[in-house]
Formats: structure tokens, C-alpha cells, sequence
């Protein structure tokens, strides 16, 4: 058999060229989360999330591009322990474990226990899970207590866990036809939720708020995960000192968390 040949001037143009594109190839910084608006919202909206503007204000003036999509929680937080994509917006330090956390959050947020208006179920302690029918979103962490007991009461009949890109959706329209009795959920949430929905606030109550909980966008493990979240910490210092921070936020009705 005889083996070809390429002369030595074309395999050194060859090397040359493919040298060439890998160093020119733009870095991204891939983002995934399931929709959390008004942190992140859906990738085509022109208004896609306070997040995303905020990573975009970072991160393109240094040369890289940012990439986002919307996937269930639980493949966000897979995919970026992986290192099959940059971050995850919207983790707590637990749901961050074994991944690169910023030392800046995002924000801080509350999770709430909300349902109908109407509704005679009320929260005192984690038993009173066991009267009613809970919605959550399978794989949040909400708070430690509840947290624990999710984890051992799953299988009960008595809580729905929602799943995909826009699991709040799902759980809301349970609860306005009365399928479930509570949903857990953090604060800044539900609010855009009822706002973009045209929903009452009065139709609904909050029976229970947690104590407050910084949330940050969690990076991969490794080299590249470390020098995006030190760019996000350098990016959000700088745009909070020049008070572009405060008005990136005030067009998706937030405020400063410091």
C-alpha cells in the first residue's frame, strides 16, 4: 500500500492555518439556567434578564462572547459541574457545591410561600406541608428545613415538583385552579411572574418569607471557571462604583443588594 505524502510546504501551511484559527477563536462564556426572570428570561426576548445584560456589560468589552440557554435546573447545575457549559445563574452556595463561586453575588432574595387568596392553609412549622399540596421546582434548594424535608418526603403524593425551561409557569396555573395549595418560590420572582401575567396580587398571599440568601452565577470548576467568575467579581465592583450597576437594575424593577 502506498501512503501519500503531503510536501513539506503544504503540512507546514496546514499547521500554520490551524494554529492560526485556535488562536483566534473567540472565547465564550456559555450561560444556562431555567427561566428566572427577571434574573434571566427567555434567550430570544429583547429583554432577556437582568443577568444576561449584566454578563454581556462584563464580559464583551473583554473579547468574550457570551452565550446563553435555557434548560432545566437540575441539567444546568450538571452541565456546569461538567464543564459542559460556563455558569449557572441563580445558585445558592449549597446548589453551588463543587463548583467556582464568585465572591460577588448577583443579588439576595427571600423565598416565599405563596398561595390563593381564598386559601385557609396556613404555615406555622414544616408539618403543616403535610396538610396541604406543595409546589416546587425539582431541584432548588429553598431553605435548609425545607430543603430536608423535600428530600425525604418526594414520594408523597402531597408535593408536585415542576420540571423544564419555565417551571413557575406550570406551578402557578396549578395553583390558580386549584391543583396544589402553596408554592415556594423566591420573592423577586413571583413578583415579575404576577406583573407579566397580569395577575391580581390580591388574589394571592404570602403566608410564610424566608431570611434573605445571596444568589450568584456559579461557574465551572477549573482554570476558565476561576477567571470568569474573577471577571464577573472585577465587572460588578466597577459597574456598582460608576452606578451603572443601579440603573442596569432599576430597568428590571430591582435595587442595589449592598
Amino acid at each position: 500500500m502506498r501512503v501519500m505524502h503531503l510536501p513539506r510546504l503544504g503540512l507546514l501551511a496546514v499547521l500554520f492555518a490551524t494554529l492560526i484559527t485556535a488562536a483566534t477563536a473567540q472565547p465564550t462564556v456559555r450561560l444556562c439556567a431555567d427561566q428566572w426572570m427577571p434574573y434571566n428570561g427567555d434567550p430570544a426576548d429583547p429583554k432577556p434578564g437582568y443577568v444576561i445584560e449584566l454578563a454581556r456589560t462584563v464580559f464583551e468589552p473583554q473579547g468574550i462572547k457570551v452565550e446563553y440557554e435555557t434548560m432545566p435546573w437540575e441539567d444546568a447545575l450538571a452541565a456546569v459541574k461538567a464543564g459542559e457549559r460556563s455558569g449557572a445563574i441563580g445558585a445558592n452556595k449549597q446548589e453551588g457545591d463543587g463548583m467556582t463561586v464568585p465572591s460577588e453575588s448577583i443579588g439576595e432574595v427571600a423565598v416565599c410561600l405563596i398561595t390563593r387568596a381564598d386559601s385557609k392553609w396556613t404555615y406555622d412549622n414544616i408539618a403543616s406541608f403535610r396538610k396541604g399540596k406543595l409546589g416546587v421546582i425539582k431541584g432548588y434548594s429553598y431553605w435548609p428545613a425545607l430543603d430536608t424535608y423535600l428530600e425525604h418526603n418526594a414520594d408523597k403524593g402531597n408535593i408536585v415538583m415542576a420540571d423544564g425551561d419555565d417551571p413557575l409557569a406550570e406551578l402557578m396555573t396549578k395553583l390558580q385552579n386549584g391543583e396544589i395549595d402553596v408554592v415556594a418560590e423566591s420573592e423577586p420572582i413571583l413578583l415579575w411572574y404576577l406583573r407579566s401575567h397580569n395577575l391580581d396580587r390580591a388574589s394571592f398571599k404570602v403566608v410564610f418569607k424566608s431570611t434573605i440568601d445571596p444568589i450568584f452565577v456559579v461557574f465551572a470548576p477549573g482554570a476558565d471557571g476561576q477567571r470568569f467568575a474573577n471577571l464577573l467579581d472585577e465587572g460588578i465592583r466597577g459597574l456598582r462604583k460608576s452606578g451603572e450597576l443601579s440603573k442596569l437594575l432599576q430597568r428590571y424593577g430591582l435595587r442595589d443588594w449592598q
